[in-house]
């Protein structure tokens, strides 16, 4: 007697999702308005990093710390730097900071969840380099030893031989 075989979903295609992946963007609606969020280009990056330095310095400690990840824990980082993220956010989403600042709690945390989606991985990515960083120059100084010092040059003098 013959079986009955369920259909198998089609595999999507290699690289299907490279575009997502390369540059991941999020349309969503918030407090009324329809926003693309996106994550920043490399040169918009390097330029927001003395904004962000103190949010990726407590990120890397964070992380050298091997502290749990959670939301709790990644929404009180990101309170703790509550004014950078407010432009960081208004970058990514091309939106005023003041708009940011007007909105609710439940709009105002689902922005900034969208905004760490798209954009937390350069964070974590800057914060996991500082600590690699930190780690090799702490290895290279540890590896420095000082060398046992030269042995003392002869301060005799050989005796005349008698001839």
């Amino acid at each position: 007697m013959a079986e009955r075989v369920a259909k198998k979903t089609p595999a999507a295609e290699p690289g299907a999702d490279d575009l997502e992946i390369l540059h991941p963007e999020r349309e969503v609606t918030i407090a009324g308005r329809r926003l693309v969020v996106r994550e920043y280009g490399f040169i918009e990056g390097l330029r927001l990093l003395p904004l962000a330095d103190p949010l990726i310095e407590d990120l890397r400690a964070h992380l050298e710390d091997g502290q749990p990840w959670g939301v709790q824990a990644v929404h009180a980082m990101l309170g703790r730097h509550a004014e950078a993220v407010v432009q960081l956010v208004a970058m990514a989403a091309d939106v005023e900071p003041e708009w940011i600042d007007s909105l609710d709690q439940d709009a105002g945390t689902a922005l900034m969840f969208w905004w760490w989606t798209v954009n937390g991985p350069f964070y974590m990515r800057c914060a996991t380099d500082r600590a690699k960083a930190a780690m090799v120059l702490k290895a290279q100084r540890a590896g420095r030893t000082s060398t046992p010092p030269s042995s003392p040059p002869a301060t005799e003098t050989p005796a005349p031989s008698a001839g």
